[in-house]
Formats: C-alpha cells, structure tokens, sequence
C-alpha cells in the first residue's frame, strides 16, 4: 500500500501547488481519493496512467475536492477506456455529474457506477477479497466523509520444510494457509500453527479531509498506520479553523496521538502561509512522526 500525494493547498492553490488529492496504490488497484482542478496535470506528471484508476472516492461538495472530477471522466472516455469506474461521492456531487453529462450531451463508452454518500454513521461501502473501504462522517460546514481503507487479513506462510515432515500431500497446502487444519498421510490431523507462520500484517489508512475536530473522530482511525488529516491552519489562526470547520495542526497531532497512529501526513495549507516548515514543526511538539504534504511525495505505508 502507498500514496501519491497529488495535491497539498487548501481551495487556492499555488504556482506548480494544487488543491486536495490523493492517490492510493492498494493490491494492484488505484484509487483517488478527492479530485483536484488539474488532477490529470499531476497524474501525468506522477506517470500514472488515468486508465489504471479503478475507484474515486470525493468527500465532499466543495470545488477544491471535486473540481477536477468531470474532466477527468471525459477525458477517460476520449482515450477509449473500456473498463467500469466506480465513483463514489455525495448526493450533491452525483448530481451535479449526471447534470453536466446531460446538458453536455456527454456520450460515454465505458460504463460510469456513480454511489451516493449519505449517511452520518460508519460505513462499509466497497468490499474486495484484498480490502475494504469504509466512510465515516466529519464534522464540516458542508456534509463530508472521512475513509478508511483497510487490506484483509493475508494468508499465512507455508512452512514447507515442516509440511513435508508431518507428511502432508501437497493438495493441502492450499487449506493450510487459509487456517485451516488438515489430515496427514497418516491420518493425523495437523494444525495450520504447526506448519505455517502469521502473514503479513494488513496495512491500513484512513483520509480526514475537511474537518473540525470532535472527540468521536478519534474512533474512526484508532490504530491506522498511516492517517492523513487536514491542517488548514497554524495554532496561532484557531479562530479562523473553528469558523471554517476546519483543524489547525494542533487537532491533528492530539487525533494522530490519541488514535495510535503509525504515521501521519498532513496537507490542506492555506495560501496564507509559506513556511510549511511551521506547520511540520507544530505538529511534531506532539506528534512525532509526522509527514508534510508536497506535491509527488511518494509515501509507503
């Protein structure tokens, strides 16, 4: 599992900076979670192919997450792809997507799944054998999920050497990963421990975009390794965060301490700031494995 950070500002981006976005490498699959104007700039620059996304996720109606969403699902059908995309975004996003494809006269040649997000609990709404992806309400001036992403637990590792001297035929090694026991040549039933060790461990990941912060939130991203939360602004701007619904660096660094969290990326910045060392420096007085959002920052979780 990795990110792609393609975005960093908040909703006015910089020269050569651009709002929201990022992309997760998850099991072979791409997704882009929140679509910023000139996403497709910076998945070309990134040497991604668009073709390659298989899901995106838009966590709220505000343009600076979403605006360059429409673009992108033209472009996808220009270069002829053939395979479904699934979108998933609010009620509000979704409509505003089947409006433009009608008074476009948008014709698409793959088949376009747009899945609405409404609902104010925790949710599981996309399952694969590999992972899972599940939303959770934020607390913004506009209705806005937060997601979780999670790999499934891997199979265990055959212990071949100690397979073969429990004498167990090789059809069964199959079951032995999946946890399962077995009967040997002798009719001895083996247990999966005896012949296997744990596999590796499930990576996870959860996205706080646009958020106040609120106590709950803390059981939404408890023990993620990698969680990426919005920080608008410096401590020193509070007020203004709590005006906009939005989190100072402060709320990030207590959310990631708070949660367990392995890692954690922050981005969001507001034009008004420069010094992006202030905000890493912040977070780090409480939180100390913190990470700053760049535009093409690659980040292995």
């Amino acid at each position: 599992m990795n990110i792609t950070v393609l975005g960093s500002q908040g909703a006015i981006p910089k020269l050569g900076k651009y709002s929201s976005s990022l992309l997760l490498n998850i099991s072979n699959s791409y997704i882009l979670i929140d679509c910023c104007e000139g996403v497709q700039f910076q998945l070309r620059k990134n040497k991604i192919k668009l073709s390659k996304i298989d899901i995106i996720l838009i966590s709220h109606a505000h343009g600076d997450h979403y605006f360059g969403l429409i673009g992108l699902i033209s472009t996808l059908s220009l270069i002829k792809r053939k395979n479904k995309l699934k979108v998933f975004c609010p009620t509000s996003v979704l409509k505003i997507i089947q409006a433009h494809i009608k008074f476009s006269k948008m014709s698409l040649n793959y088949e376009l799944d747009l899945i609405s997000l409404n609902s104010q609990n925790e949710k599981n709404i996309y399952e694969n054998p590999s992972f899972t992806i599940k939303t959770f309400p934020l607390k913004h001036s506009v209705y806005t999920n937060g997601f979780r992403i999670e790999e499934k637990r891997k199979r265990r590792k055959l212990l071949l050497d100690k397979a073969l001297q429990y004498k167990i035929d090789n059809v069964y090694f199959n079951k032995l990963t999946k946890s399962e026991n077995v009967f040997n040549s002798e009719g001895k039933e083996i247990s999966y421990l005896e012949v296997t060790n744990e596999g590796p461990k499930p990576k996870s990941f959860a996205y706080c975009s646009d958020t106040a912060y609120f106590k709950e939130l803390v059981n939404y991203i408890t023990d993620v390794d990698l969680l990426y939360c919005e920080t608008t602004f410096l401590e020193k701007d509070r007020d203004k965060a709590l005006r906009t619904f939005h989190s100072t660096t402060i709320d990030a660094a207590k959310l990631a301490k708070k949660g367990r969290v392995k890692q954690l990326l922050i981005g969001h910045f507001s034009s008004r700031y420069d010094d992006y060392s202030m905000f890493f420096n912040e977070v780090f007085s409480i939180f100390e494995n913190v990470i700053i959002s760049e535009e093409g920052k690659k980040v292995q979780v």
